[in-house]
């Protein structure tokens, strides 16, 4: 089964959430946070089952991957909810440092 929705996280951040499940186990997911930047949406970290292992990946602001920390002690699962608490607990500290990539320092 697919489920996908967004949580509102502030006015002009939000976290895009998508998993695949069958017999109640997670076998693919999806977990993007997006701020608005001067009227422009930036997809800023995801985390994904991509690459057969539960991963991050930090993104530049031409959306391209800069940095992957891979998670393979975790299921996907597990994975899917680290994403959610990480993107809620931490996107202040990810859209400070995307903000003064943007401002090219």
């Amino acid at each position: 089964m697919d489920k996908e929705y967004f949580l509102a996280i502030v006015e002009g951040t939000i976290a895009y959430v998508y998993f695949k499940t069958d017999k109640g186990e997670v076998t693919e997911f999806a977990v993007k946070l997006l701020s608005l930047f001067e009227g422009k949406w930036y997809e800023i970290i995801r985390y994904d089952s991509g690459h057969d292992c539960p991963h991050k990946d930090i993104l530049n602001t031409d959306g391209e991957v800069t940095r992957k920390v891979w998670y393979d002690f975790l299921d996907n699962g597990q994975a899917l909810t680290m994403a959610i608490t990480d993107i809620k607990d931490n996107f202040e500290f990810y859209k400070e440092r995307f903000k003064k990539w943007l401002n090219g320092q």
